[in-house]
């Protein structure tokens, strides 16, 4: 896919913005990631590019989309063959420090870099057997615990809160926010995510922090094994 001068121009502003950042506030998952990964600063990376540096490490792989917020059901129907979706889209010179939908830049600055890791690639195997096991109910509760983990969760590394989730990484405005204690975190619990409606269209009223990426396969595998379990139950012999 060709991109226009301005796209590449928007990128490398973003690139310059986020990735001091990155480097005094993300953690040390995404900051290995990033270094595996080694984005160009100046141009939208390629699909080969990218697929050629993620694929050899973990099995995941990337392809294009039209569709600017992918639907859960097809999103995790692309999860389950371990393809991840970047949407060709990429937010305007006005929306450079928050936007509310998930570009390219946040899909690809924000997400890539983990799928470099197999640790974390296993993390993100764990949701679609199970939401595309679940009721409905469920499946609200599992992309609610997607959202406040991946997309904008904290993580404790050294007695220090880091940034854990792609929508925080990618987007720099609601990174200061919570670095800089202006949103009330909590702990990551079941208990505690699934009362919490997502913040699309707005900043996130409160975030939850992770003691470690073990924690967090650990706490989703206590809610996602019984629907698994159910699941295999009802199915007939």
């Amino acid at each position: 896919m060709e991109f226009t001068n301005d796209l590449h121009k928007i990128w490398q502003a973003l690139y310059s913005t986020q990735r001091p950042r990155v480097e005094e506030y993300a953690c040390s998952d995404y900051l290995e990631g990033f270094a595996r990964l080694a984005l160009p600063a100046d141009h939208i990376p390629s699909l080969d590019y990218l697929n050629g540096r993620i694929t050899p490490r973990t099995g995941w792989r990337v392809e294009r989309t039209a569709v600017r917020y992918t639907d859960a059901v097809p999103w995790y129907h692309k999860f389950k063959q371990r393809i991840f979706l970047v949407t060709d889209y990429m937010r305007s010179w006005a929306e450079l420090e928050w936007t509310p939908e998930p570009d390219m830049f946040h899909d690809i600055f924000g997400h890539l870099p983990f799928l470099t890791l197999p640790h974390y690639a296993e993390l993100e195997d764990l949701f679609a057997p199970v939401f595309l096991a679940a009721d409905q109910e469920q499946r609200e509760h599992i992309k609610r615990l997607a959202w406040f983990s991946t997309e904008f969760g904290m993580i404790r590394e050294h007695g220090e809160l880091k940034i854990f989730g792609a929508g925080l990484i990618s987007g720099n405005a609601e990174m200061v926010n919570a670095v800089q204690g202006k949103v009330p975190i909590r702990d990551f619990t079941i208990e505690n995510v699934i009362r919490h409606d997502k913040a699309v269209w707005e900043h996130n009223s409160v975030l939850f922090a992770l003691d470690s990426v073990e924690q967090l396969k650990q706490e989703l595998k206590r809610y996602f094994d019984p629907i698994l379990e159910g699941q295999a139950h009802s199915s007939p012999a």
